[in-house]
């Protein structure tokens, strides 16, 4: 897998499938939404990029723009939204539809490519299914730690989410 160098950033929270799931011990308020699907975390500051689903007039996934994806300012101004820059979204947030079947579809984001995401409909709620540790899971947050000396280098990153099976919190990390 190649994971792109970044703009100081990358990925992911809340995805509900049937099961009930309850925050990761300690975190912040993530200013969720009943749409949101994930959210990037980042070592550089306390502010997240956001993934909310964008349905369209039918309450389906919009097929050529299946997801909003916006700030969250965390420090600052608490809970303000704000969009992205353009070079945000083609290098670093930005996601690339690869295919789309059966409602069901399949995302890559920009800064970790080769990192199959899919987006499906378990009990009228969407999440995003991911394999983490080569098991079937939600993908709930992504947390970017950037090297100290250059923040445009991403250290490492943890993908973290739930078990579809057993419902419990698994993480895996990837080095660049």
């Amino acid at each position: 897998m190649k994971i792109v160098y970044i703009i100081g950033l990358i990925l992911a929270h809340h995805c509900l499938p049937a099961f009930s799931m309850t925050p990761d011990p300690g975190e912040d308020d993530t200013y969720s939404t009943e749409a949101r699907l994930f959210h990037i975390e980042r070592s550089k500051n306390r502010n997240i990029v956001c993934y909310d689903l964008h349905a369209d007039a039918t309450d389906k996934p919009d097929e050529k723009s299946p997801m909003s994806v916006y700030w969250v300012n965390r420090e600052e101004y608490p809970g303000k939204q704000g969009s992205l820059s353009y070079i945000q979204q083609k290098l670093a947030y930005g996601y690339t539809i690869t295919g789309s079947q059966n409602g069901v579809i399949t995302i890559e984001l920009n800064a970790v490519k080769g990192r199959k995401i899919t987006i499906e409909q378990n009990n009228q709620k969407y999440f995003c299914r991911i394999e983490i540790n080569q098991q079937p899971s939600t993908l709930s947050k992504v947390y970017v730690k950037t090297k100290t000396s250059n923040s445009l280098q991403v250290e490492y990153i943890d993908i973290h989410g739930y078990n579809l099976e057993t419902g419990v919190l698994i993480t895996e990390r990837i080095t660049p």
